[in-house]
């Protein structure tokens, strides 16, 4: 017994004793949570997709910006660097309010919305894999070049992000 006892404690401290992979995949977890506090908000992937997305990493990617007079733009976005907010009940909240706006290819803003989408999800699990559509449907808009810019503000943290995407709609 003694010398299964001084075996254990030498495998222990010599790192050859095997460590329980639930126990490794919770610290390897709370290091990531502690890493993604420090991780600014910002923008993972930004894409124009040709269809609403099925969730996180669920999406058809569009293979170039060039969109028909009337056509929707899809924006699909995934956020990180985000926070939560703690509920009652050990739940958190994500919460986005999202502006839009659009410049000409002279620079004129012709479009501003300020509140233009509103994310808010409550779950059991902080969750750090999180996506959002934006969707527009450009009617009446001449053929052209825009940049398109949404300002993503979480409510959780504070924090805001900016980012862009250049277009054209098509004659």
């Amino acid at each position: 017994m003694r010398a299964a006892l001084v075996l254990a404690m030498v495998l222990s401290l010599t790192g050859l004793a095997k460590a329980d992979p639930l126990d490794d995949l919770n610290d390897a977890e709370d290091k990531t949570y502690q890493a993604w506090q420090n991780v600014p908000l910002t923008e993972r992937k930004i894409a124009f997709i040709t269809e609403s997305s099925r969730g996180y990493g669920l999406y058809v990617e569009k293979q170039d910006n060039v969109f028909r007079k009337g056509e929707k733009l899809i924006t699909y976005v995934e956020p990180i660097g985000y926070g939560w907010k703690n509920l009652p009940g050990r739940k958190f909240e994500t919460n986005f309010v999202v502006d839009m706006a659009i410049k000409d290819n002279k620079g004129e803003v012709i479009a501003d919305q300020k509140g233009f989408m509103k994310n808010v999800m409550q779950s059991h699990n902080a969750s750090m894999e999180f996506s959002m559509d934006f969707t527009l449907t450009l009617t009446g808009m001449p053929a052209g070049k825009y940049l398109l810019t949404y300002t993503i503000h979480d409510i959780s943290s504070g924090q805001d992000s900016s980012f862009d995407q250049d277009f054209s709609i098509a004659d």
